[in-house]
């Protein structure tokens, strides 16, 4: 089904970015903190009327981004198969974790 980080306090290589191809093309610049990542993508994408502007959405966005540059490394990164999984992880304020069915859950805060 996807792709999702591990966890958001665990340092990452590069750090977290991201690139925008939907609509207007722009880089992110890398950032220790991937919600201040999400926070620029929101803000970029609400300005420019560009679809997935919320923080939930920008936030998802971001996590996949950043696991399929890193070829979903195992490291950094873990499958999941179950689709209310990849609802939740469209939404900041969920605990995601696959309920012990793929690895351990994501802290976000």
């Amino acid at each position: 089904m996807g792709y999702l980080l591990k966890s958001y306090n665990q340092p990452i290589p590069g750090n977290y970015f991201f690139v925008q191809r939907e609509g207007i093309y722009k880089t992110f610049a890398a950032n220790p903190i991937i919600e201040e990542v999400a926070k620029a993508v929101s803000a970029f994408r609400i300005a420019n009327k560009i679809p997935r502007g919320s923080l939930a959405e920008s936030l998802a966005d971001v996590d996949a981004f950043n696991c399929a540059v890193r070829n979903n490394d195992e490291k950094y990164c873990r499958k999941c198969d179950s689709p209310f999984e990849v609802v939740q992880a469209q939404h900041r304020f969920v605990n995601r974790s696959c309920g012990g069915g793929c690895g351990q859950s994501v802290k976000h805060d």
